[in-house]
């Protein structure tokens, strides 16, 4: 079969299949999306305190953030000093999780920190601990 082709005309087989290749780009953006590790975001800016050799936590825990104003986050939802106690303990009742780490600024005052932490002690949590930024890792 020979095909004749006018002047101005379009043949089927001149026409170009964009769906294998809006199929691929698809299949990359799903590949990239699922691969992409995201970094948990912070609720409030702070600044860590810097440590030398810090040991990491295993299992999964209740993250509280305190930044230099006082300012309180469980899990990234933001609670007053006054309702921290209850929040924590919904939080633990939810999760299951009997650690709790502690993300301070460097400029937190030593009292907050400790009151929090004798809060978190009276609802039975086990484990506390601090998060800080790693200066090993910047050698």
């Amino acid at each position: 079969m020979a095909y004749v082709r006018k002047k101005g005309s379009v043949l089927e087989s001149d026409k170009f299949d964009m769906t294998p290749l809006i199929d691929a780009v698809f299949l990359l953006l799903i590949f990239f999306m699922v691969t992409t590790v995201f970094k948990n975001p912070a609720q409030l800016k702070m600044t860590l305190p810097d440590a030398t050799h810090p040991s990491t936590l295993e299992k999964k825990q209740i993250v509280v953030e305190v930044d230099a104003d006082a300012n309180i986050a469980i899990n990234g939802n933001e609670v007053s000093f006054e309702s921290f106690e209850a929040y924590l303990a919904q939080e633990k009742y939810s999760s299951g999780n009997n650690t709790i780490l502690i993300r301070a600024d460097v400029d937190t005052k030593h009292g907050d920190i400790l009151k929090l932490m004798k809060m978190a002690r009276s609802q039975q949590i086990e484990t506390m601990a601090m998060a800080v930024k790693d200066l090993s890792e910047e050698e």
